[in-house]
Formats: structure tokens, sequence, C-alpha cells
């Protein structure tokens, strides 16, 4: 792992990388029920092993897939350059460089990854959400989703030909299980709040002219 600081980017240098991570991310393995949405972000950090020198580490390697999009890449060559990236580097990214720049509705956000999997959890002021004219609320679920929760989910992140979006398979909200599509919506309501803004529920058009993404326990392998 490559040690040292690095000079944070402006934040406009830094926008790919975040819709990056997030691609990478929808969020930590919770087992049993979340914790309480006061001690999420404590609970999630001491978790996944956040430090600063992953989180450098991880800088270091999207600064290598930025450099290597900038170059004239024959076709014969597309797919050829191979980048391994963490779970702990991607979760210190998160916390210690991307966190300050999420939209105020999403409180914390960690990741934990298995086998062409992810697993995780978040912490979101739904009363940031723009959720309230969904047409899938009923009056008791629109009393629920006010302040701030944990939301729990699992799924796949589908990537080929430069493409990836995530496929939600199970969520629970504070523990209490919500029907997928639902979730799905308050997904993409958070993701659509983040600079920039996105759906990970469709396929987007990955940075750095990054071809796929492989999943596996405890680390992503990035192809380019």
């Amino acid at each position: 792992m490559m040690g040292g600081s690095v000079t944070p980017e402006p934040l406009l240098e830094r926008a790919p990388a975040c819709r990056t991570a997030f691609l990478f991310c929808w969020i930590i393995l919770a087992s049993g029920h979340p914790a309480p949405p006061a001690t999420a972000a404590q609970a999630s950090k001491a978790a996944v092993g956040v430090s600063r020198a992953a989180a450098d580490s991880c800088a270091v390697k999207i600064k290598r897939l930025d450099d290597y999009a900038a170059v004239a890449i024959p076709a014969a060559k597309v797919g050829k350059q191979t980048t391994r990236i963490t779970e702990d580097e991607i979760n210190s990214y998160l916390e210690l460089e991307l966190r300050p720049e999420y939209h105020a509705s999403l409180k914390s956000l960690t990741v934990k990854l298995a086998e062409s999997r992810l697993q995780g959890s978040a912490s979101i002021d739904f009363d940031l959400v723009e959720l309230k004219n969904n047409p899938l609320l009923t009056g008791l679920l629109r009393k629920m989703l006010a302040g701030v929760h944990s939301l729990v989910v699992a799924g796949n992140l589908i990537s080929a030909d430069g493409k990836a979006h995530f496929v939600l398979s199970e969520a629970r909200f504070d523990g209490i299980t919500l029907p997928n599509l639902l979730v799905a919506e308050i997904i993409t309501a958070v993701c659509a709040k983040q600079n920039p803004p996105f759906d990970p529920m469709k396929p987007s058009v990955l940075p750095y002219h990054i071809q796929k993404v492989d999943l596996h326990a405890g680390y992503i392998v990035v192809y380019q």
C-alpha cells in the first residue's frame, strides 16, 4: 500500500471519484439490527477499520485510474489495466474524503464486499429526501419515513461494457423489511441529491473509461 498524504482535489475534479465510490458501494453488512441512528456512524467506522493511510491509498489508486483514462488507449488494450481496491480503502475514502461532500440527507455510507455481491447500510435523514409525493407511500409509511433512520440493503453490482447498475435483492429499514420497489425509490431519491446526481438502479456510464468492476470478498478489481 502506498503511503504519504494526498493533496485533496478540488470538488469538481473529485466528482467522478465520488460517483465511482457510490457505484462501488451501497453500504455495510449489518448482522442483526442496525445500530440506532445516533451511533450508526461511530459503529460503522469502528467495524470497517477506517484509516488515513487506507484513504490515501484509495486516492492514489483513483488517480491511477484517472491518469490511465487520460491517455489514448488502443482498442486492443481496453480492459487490460486492472486496479485492486480493498474494502477498507473504499470505506476510508468514503468516510474521510467524500463524506463532507454528501448531501445533508446522507449521514453515513459504508460497504462490505462479498463475491459478486454488496451488503451494507446507510444513515439517512428522510426529512431531506423528496419522497413525500411518492405514490408508494401510505399514511403510515409517510410517518415512518421521517427523521434519521438506518437503511440496510444487499444486492449485486452488474457491470459490463463500461456501464454499471445496482440490483437490489433485500433491504431493511430500522430492522423492518420494506418492499424492494420502495427501497429502490429511496436509493434513487438519495443519489439524486448527490454531486453529481445519478441513479444507481439504472445502467450508468462508469467514469475513467472503466469497462467493468468485479466484486470479491474484501476487495474489488477495476478493469479499464
